[in-house]
């Protein structure tokens, strides 16, 4: 008899149900790292019970997976279980190359995009575990290269298990209302079109069109909030100066690992994929103590900065001219700050939803009930998906707030 863990979930009153090469890869040491990290980076600094993990969003996207093959199975729509169980171990681990503080590092600590990183860990880690037909099959659902394609528009679309998990769950952990969408009933009533695209039926259409708009606010309300922004331009800072010391030739304290991997650059051969997958949050904030008593005042103040919370001031573009923002360097230089560390520029950006080319496999299809379907704006008594397509954006500047 096969082995099954049931586990407890905040956002979920069914157990998640994990077993066969599902719980395989749960108990790898590469799938147990995500425990350690955070699933919004240092987001905690502006909502404390933002503290959840990688590890607990990727379970719950695999219950979702599970949830939304059962409820097309329902349907009548039929899939092998080889193709089941590909979708669901790609949702387990479509994350599982996230390293430390998630996306607030990406492109900071390291020149290679997580969902790449995922791909070479499905290849060189997991394909031992699982075979390697399987984890071929998960691979080419990340590569959009599947035998259906609703099972690969499940995993990376406009309405994919992997946004109905973290929307929700970011919601409930920050303490915010906008993200708890009607996943039950986009999951019961989700279908399949003639040409093989995923589809809601028309009777869901508003849980998509409350999804889409919670979705806009958990951007611009969350992931987008001023102060989280001010924590990554912190830490894109911190990390800048890292490699400018590293280039000129510091012994800097370093973890070997953080080492390996910085120098890897954009090229992750096996060498340094190992030393990223001993990485997680608790190694860098380590180093952050190490780096605050270190000699470089640059490194050390920003280093504390982290630690302490001293967080740069955010100030709109939008209210400022370039003369004051020119003025604003001339005022961090008197205070002995170096612009290139204590003056950052970050941009948000984002489109709700856009009503794309029909015949574009990304497109929220609204199955008719006479068979056919339309783009979800079409069939919407009201423009507020219309007005959600046109793209936000807000750029700030970052700068200590002791200039003033």
């Amino acid at each position: 008899m096969s082995r099954v863990k049931y586990i407890r979930d905040s956002l979920y009153e069914d157990f998640i149900v994990v077993e066969g090469n599902a719980l395989k890869v749960m108990e790898s040491p590469y799938f147990q790292r995500l425990r350690r990290i955070a699933h919004l980076g240092l987001a905690s600094y502006v909502y404390p019970g933002a503290t959840h993990t990688r590890f607990s969003h990727s379970l719950g996207v695999m219950h979702l997976m599970k949830e939304a093959l059962r409820s097309l199975e329902h349907k009548g729509i039929e899939m092998d279980e080889g193709l089941k169980e590909g979708a669901v171990i790609a949702a387990l681990v479509h994350d599982i190359g996230h390293g430390p503080f998630s996306h607030a590092l990406e492109h900071t600590l390291i020149g290679v995009r997580h969902e790449e990183i995922t791909r070479l860990i499905v290849r060189e880690k997991l394909q031992p575990i699982i075979g390697e037909e399987l984890s071929s099959l998960v691979i080419s659902i990340f590569d959009r290269q599947s035998p259906r394609w609703f099972v690969e528009e499940l995993m990376q679309g406009q309405i994919d298990v992997d946004r109905m998990d973290y929307l929700r769950r970011d919601a409930l952990m920050c303490g915010v209302n906008y993200g708890m969408i009607d996943v039950v009933r986009i999951l019961h009533t989700l279908n399949v079109t003639s040409d093989g695209h995923l589809a809601v039926e028309e009777k869901g259409k508003h849980a998509v069109e409350g999804y889409l708009v919670g979705r806009y606010l958990m951007y611009w309300s969350v992931y987008f909030h001023k102060t989280n922004l001010s924590i990554q331009a912190l830490l894109s800072s911190l990390f800048r100066r890292v490699r400018d010391l590293l280039s000129d030739g510091a012994d800097l304290p370093m973890d070997r690992n953080l080492q390996r991997v910085i120098s890897a650059g954009v090229e992750m051969d096996a060498d340094a994929l190992d030393a990223f997958l001993n990485l997680d949050d608790s190694d860098i904030f380590h180093l952050f103590k190490l780096w605050r008593d270190w000699k470089d005042p640059v490194l050390s103040d920003l280093s504390d900065r982290v630690l302490s919370r001293r967080l740069f001031k955010a100030y709109s573009t939008d209210e400022m001219s370039l003369s004051d923002i020119d003025n604003l360097r001339s005022k961090l230089e008197k205070r002995g700050y170096d612009p290139r560390y204590y003056l950052v520029e970050k941009i948000a950006e984002d489109t709700a939803y856009e009503p794309y080319n029909p015949h574009d496999g990304q497109i929220i299809r609204i199955l008719m009930k006479d068979g056919s379907w339309k783009e979800i704006s079409q069939v919407l008594p009201t423009d507020v998906l219309k007005a959600l397509s046109r793209p936000v954006e807000k750029r700030f500047i970052f700068a200590p707030e002791d200039v003033e």
